[in-house]
């Protein structure tokens, strides 16, 4: 089996001249196997105070426009934050933010837009697109050096308030971006199994 390989930029797709070594989002510069590009993925928490070039918050960009969304909609929006005021304003209503991020991405989601054009499956749908974006930006932020993590907001009303968004918009994914601490301990933690099941679903034997 031949592996797949990611550029490091992520900017300008071309089409893999081989099919047998199947590269995706390559643009000639350094490329990075799939599986060590997913083994080397994790979650930072402690992020270096230094700004992130907007080039590189570009491609962050870029690789969450890829992502899939249901037909065609255009209910995904993305924001990136990188004024220290507003960041700060943020940390102070969203826990989860452990660090002092020189940057965030946000993924929100226009839900009357999504209900509107897919239905009610769409308030689903789009949580699933926000969670492939975000996915898309958290290993472009690997390939290029960078860290980042997942984090939800609960303070919706505190947010949309924070980043003038109208009340139809939800937030899904506030994702604190910058250059990983390399003080900072890290922590391993072991990945629980995931149940995989052929053709029809096997129950656990108890015990």
């Amino acid at each position: 089996m031949h592996a797949v390989r990611l550029s490091a930029n992520l900017a300008e797709p071309r089409e893999p001249a081989n099919p047998k070594r199947a590269r995706i989002m390559s643009t000639g510069r350094r490329e990075i196997d799939l599986d060590r590009l997913l083994s080397q993925r994790r979650a930072y928490r402690s992020l270096l105070p230094r700004p992130v070039p907007p080039e590189l918050l570009e491609q962050l960009v870029a690789a969450a426009e890829r992502a899939p969304i249901a037909s065609n909609v255009p209910y995904r929006h993305v924001l990136i934050i990188d004024d220290g005021a507003t960041i700060r304003a943020i940390k102070h209503i969203h826990a989860a933010l452990l660090s002092h991020p020189p940057a965030l991405l946000i993924i929100a989601v226009d839900t009357r837009l999504a209900l509107d054009r897919v239905g009610q499956v769409g308030l689903l749908s789009s949580a699933i697109d926000s969670g492939a974006a975000g996915e898309n930006v958290w290993l472009a932020a690997t390939a290029l050096g960078l860290g980042t993590q997942f984090t939800m907001i609960s303070a919706m009303a505190g947010i949309r308030a924070i980043l003038g968004l109208p009340d139809r918009f939800r937030v899904d994914l506030v994702m604190p971006v910058g250059f990983p601490d390399p003080a900072a301990r890290r922590r391993m933690i072991r990945r629980a199994a995931t149940p995989v099941h052929r053709n029809r679903y096997v129950a656990e034997a108890a015990g």
